[in-house]
């Protein structure tokens, strides 16, 4: 008999998320970023012992209270309310962001879906424009490969000595984080993959455009108030562009971690 696996969630690629691992596991996918009565009362009735959460964190209008059919749970970004159930003895979390084939494949499909998201809204080619990349993760990285095969000038920017070293003896220009405004023209685009606010609202216009790729809070340090009109937050481009390909990823990593 199968194990039941409820997929909470209104990103496309848990749709094939769903589909990858149905044969494996009797699924209910529920549509929904929000835990309030009747989700509850549906997924007691349910009673699944897998429970695969949103990536962002889900909002609760009730009390956060899995079945005690659950057994494993899949975390994404966590909060208050998930990471209380998640050490109840019973329960197994799994934080499925934390998985590094996960990271770097999705890192695969970041890159990607950048390259189509420059096309579709600058619409001019990467060829001989000039890239500086702030942060040198697995994002970073395999964006620079990614748009220095495109023909793109990259550099890389960072705070960190090791990876600033890293990245030059790979061949890229490099500059540090603090002198990135004073050494770069206005030509330049700004691709950040810092999750952390660095970046003055007024010094964006330092640069020709800024794509934050970065999680929340992003590089602004002011988010919320007069966002510079060349910035674009530019996240979650996998679900955006790619959901098979990062529904079926986040699929293998659910069957890897349950043992399929």
């Amino acid at each position: 008999m199968k194990k039941k696996i409820a997929i909470i969630g209104t990103d496309p690629r848990l749709n094939f998320l769903q589909q990858s691992v149905s044969d494996y596991l009797d699924t209910q996918l529920y549509p929904t970023m929000t835990w309030d009565t009747e989700l509850r009362e549906t997924i007691f009735a349910y009673e699944p012992e897998v429970i695969f959460l949103p990536i962002q964190p889900i909002q609760t209008d009730c009390s956060l209270e899995l079945p005690p059919s659950c057994q494993t749970l899949f975390i994404g970004k966590t909060n208050e309310s998930i990471d209380r159930e998640s050490r109840k003895d019973t329960i197994q979390p799994f934080y499925y962001l934390e998985d590094e084939e996960w990271i770097w494949e999705n890192a695969n499909l970041t890159a990607e879906g950048f390259i189509n998201y420059f096309y579709l809204y600058e619409k001019q080619a990467i060829y001989n424009k000039k890239f500086i990349i702030t942060g040198y993760g697995r994002v970073g990285k395999r964006l620079a490969l990614a748009l220095h095969h495109l023909g793109a000038e990259v550099i890389i920017s960072v705070r960190s000595e090791l990876q600033l070293y890293e990245a030059k003896s790979s061949g890229y220009q490099i500059v540090t984080l603090d002198n990135v405004l004073d050494q770069q023209g206005k030509d330049a685009y700004l691709v950040n993959t810092i999750p952390t606010k660095w970046l003055k609202n007024e010094n964006a216009a330092s640069f020709n455009r800024v794509f934050d790729l970065a999680s929340n809070p992003g590089c602004l340090l002011d988010n919320e108030n007069n966002i510079p009109l060349n910035y674009s937050l530019s996240t979650s481009l996998p679900g955006m562009y790619f959901p098979q390909d990062a529904g079926q990823l986040l699929a293998r990593s659910v069957l890897k971690h349950l043992a399929f």
